[in-house]
């Protein structure tokens, strides 16, 4: 598990679908004046070169944000994502915000901040990247296992974004079970997670999409797929499964996951917008 870092897929098109949708998420959060809570569990470094050694391997980042960081129908529909761009590289020139940096500068003062990561390399970078914001606190460990020892949180109000890297199966039970427990302690909670769509042969997403259906919380399913999937190898595509969703984030939704279809679909390419489990 510890072999993943993100640098190497930072600004790619599931970077792009994901923290879009985080921005919209927090918007929601927003609109009411009570504090809330963010816990984000697999955090990665938080602030990315794409000149680095990592991000330039595979230049995954021409599958996303080279493709939409000039597209003014998506600057008007989520301008804090654009915002939030700007200011990551006011600091660092050709850089890409990882989650963290989205959630630092898109919550208020009031707000709490935990970030996660058990990565020792991304968590010192993380660290270093955000501890003199005091309303963040930052631990090296495994998000999972943190998340449910965390809840409830105080404030009440507040989102999870779940991330893993998935590099093993069971990462996908773990985490059906840490949602499961997460509910029963903190059932108005906002989860936010992420899946990758890989080759036919290795993808899960379909499971993990069913098992979260049946623990019959409110339930939201946002994907996009760039291009045809394989049978074995590649990720064509990602998306974000979101439990108890806020109101309206899928008349939001609607119109950017169409112009990302647009913009960065090749042939083949697929997207959906789905509520699975409506709200009561």
């Amino acid at each position: 598990m510890l072999s993943y870092k993100h640098g190497f897929h930072s600004g790619n098109h599931a970077d792009i679908i994901k923290h879009i949708t985080l921005c919209l998420l927090l918007r929601s959060l927003n609109k009411k004046d009570k504090p809330y809570t963010l816990i984000d569990t697999h955090s990665g470094s938080g602030i990315y070169s794409l000149d680095g050694f990592m991000a330039s391997k595979n230049q995954e980042y021409k599958t996303g944000i080279s493709k939409i960081e000039n597209n003014k129908i998506l600057k008007e529909l989520v301008p804090e994502f654009y915002e939030i761009l700007d200011k990551c590289r006011e600091g660092l020139p050709n850089s890409y915000p990882g989650s963290p940096f989205f959630e630092q500068h898109l919550t208020r003062q009031d707000d709490r901040l935990v970030f996660i990561d058990l990565h020792p390399n991304e968590f010192e970078n993380l660290k270093n990247n955000f501890r003199k914001d005091r309303r963040i606190t930052i631990q090296n460990t495994d998000g999972l296992k943190a998340t449910n020892a965390l809840l409830p949180p105080t404030p009440r109000r507040g989102l999870v974004l779940i991330d893993p890297a998935y590099e093993e199966k069971n990462e996908y039970i773990e985490l059906v079970k840490t949602i499961k427990n997460a509910l029963n302690k903190w059932p108005q909670g906002i989860f936010a997670i992420w899946y990758p769509v890989l080759g036919k042969m290795r993808d899960h997403s379909k499971n993990l999409t069913n098992d979260l259906r049946r623990l019959n919380a409110p339930l939201m399913q946002v994907e996009l797929c760039i291009e045809e999937q394989e049978e074995v190898f590649g990720m064509c595509g990602s998306g974000m499964l979101i439990i108890n969703y806020p109101y309206m984030l899928d008349t939001e939704l609607e119109p950017v996951l169409d112009e990302l279809y647009k913009a960065l679909g090749k042939k083949g390419a697929s997207a959906r917008l789905k509520v699975i489990n409506p709200q009561p």
